[in-house]
């Protein structure tokens, strides 16, 4: 039976509330404030534990430890400028889940405090382009803020490659600071903002001009863009572009490599549609579903980690639901495969006091490095590393099945 969800979708936005903690209230000492959790059982434990894992990789630059494997027991020379900045962002709607929730206050400033530090971070790390406006967050900075030397090195290649994960970046940065100024009011990053948000207009105007194909981060900038309007109805350029932005995606065959721009696509629609309710987002989110569901995903795999799957289905349900016809059986069929990946991916959450993994039938991996990561999730039984991006989705696919927990917790609250 599939367990009831909340329909509305958990926006990178949300008005100021009266009762929101500022900035300047969460200076605390993140080691030491945050308890130990216990073993899960709920969704909303399972979230808990994975957002106070991501927390204590945060390092003193803002940015966090990446990749750890297990094999090895060392952490890998991978790291990733997007996940990196998508940390910051599912930090902040983590955040914003808490306080819109009235769950654990103490663990909610905790976490604003930790994307406050994420942001300094993005804004440290960002750095001007020759003859491109605005600032891209960057892992080739220096304290001028401009492109280092090394960045010159590269080929030709590398260095598109490089700037389109600078542009995907970006985009999540300025959502995480646009949700961050919408709670707080807080304009210290107000300068970092309206650069990353000049630097966006100017790609995405550039991308515009060439297929969709050739722009694989175009669906962060149009989630982005979606964002910011509905928090400064006032902002002209990304008003005129966002229209174009919508067709770019909605009037042509849009082409999916991986789960990874499914996903993307599904969440940038959604709030598309939760602004606009025109249909032709629901026509574009029950094509690109049935195409991966036929084509990309046809059966469940019990062996890896499928948060990200279960993200972009769960985002696609939340388009088509109350409708009729094929839109109503796309629909049931998302939201339950969506469920059915996201529990199956629970088993990958590393637990408290866990000291070994299944590896398949007769093989396990046994260490005490397991103890040191709780809440972090792993590829898959056959692949023991972890990542800060496995994390981030698993948080995110995580919020949207936590409603019946926050109703118990409701009933909880309001007996005593």
């Amino acid at each position: 039976m599939i367990r009831k969800i909340s329909v509305c979708f958990l926006c990178c936005f949300v008005l100021a509330l009266s009762g929101c903690l500022k900035e300047k209230q969460t200076n605390v000492d993140e080691k030491t404030a945050l308890a130990p959790v216990e073993q899960p059982n709920k969704v909303l434990d399972y979230l808990a534990l994975s957002a106070h894992f991501l927390i204590n990789q945060q390092q003193s630059d803002g940015f966090f430890k990446y990749e750890y494997d297990f094999i090895t027991g060392n952490y890998t020379h991978w790291d990733n400028v997007i996940h990196q900045t998508r940390a910051g962002y599912t930090l902040m709607q983590y955040y914003t889940f808490l306080v819109r929730n009235n769950i654990d206050s103490q663990l909610a400033a905790i976490v604003l405090s930790s994307a406050t530090k994420a942001l300094r971070g993005y804004a440290a790390a960002s750095v001007v382009h020759n003859s491109m406006p605005g600032k891209l967050v960057s892992f080739y900075y220096n304290k001028n803020g401009l492109s280092s030397p090394e960045r010159q090195k590269n080929s030709s290649a590398h260095k598109i490659q490089r700037l389109e994960a600078e542009i995907a970046a970006t985009a999540f940065a300025f959502i995480t600071e646009i949700s961050y100024w919408s709670f707080t009011s807080d304009t210290t990053f107000t300068e970092a903002r309206e650069q990353w948000k000049t630097a966006l207009l100017y790609h995405a105007r550039q991308a515009l001009k060439t297929p969709i194909q050739q722009n694989p981060f175009m669906p962060y900038i149009w989630q982005a863009f979606a964002v910011y309007t509905q928090i400064d109805l006032s902002d002209k350029e990304i008003n005129q572009i966002l229209p174009q932005i919508d067709a770019y995606f909605l009037n042509s065959p849009r082409y999916m490599k991986n789960v990874e721009d499914y996903t993307w696509d599904m969440i940038a629609a959604n709030q598309r549609f939760q602004t606009t309710q025109q249909l032709s987002f629901a026509n574009f989110v029950a094509r690109q579903t049935t195409k991966i569901l036929e084509n990309m995903y046809a059966q469940h795999d019990t062996t890896i980690n499928s948060c990200s799957l279960s993200l972009g289905l769960v985002e696609a349900s939340f388009v088509l639901t109350g409708k009729s016809g094929d839109y109503t059986r796309i629909e049931q069929t998302a939201l339950g495969r969506s469920q059915l990946e996201y529990y199956s991916s629970l088993k990958y959450t590393i637990l408290p006091n866990q000291a070994w993994i299944a590896l398949g039938p007769g093989r396990t991996l046994h260490s005490q490095d397991f103890k040191r990561f709780a809440g972090a999730s792993i590829f898959g039984m056959h692949m023991p590393r972890t990542n800060i991006n496995l994390i981030e989705t698993c948080l995110l696919t995580g919020m949207r099945f936590s409603n019946e927990d926050i109703k118990e917790l409701k009933q909880k609250t309001g007996k005593e």
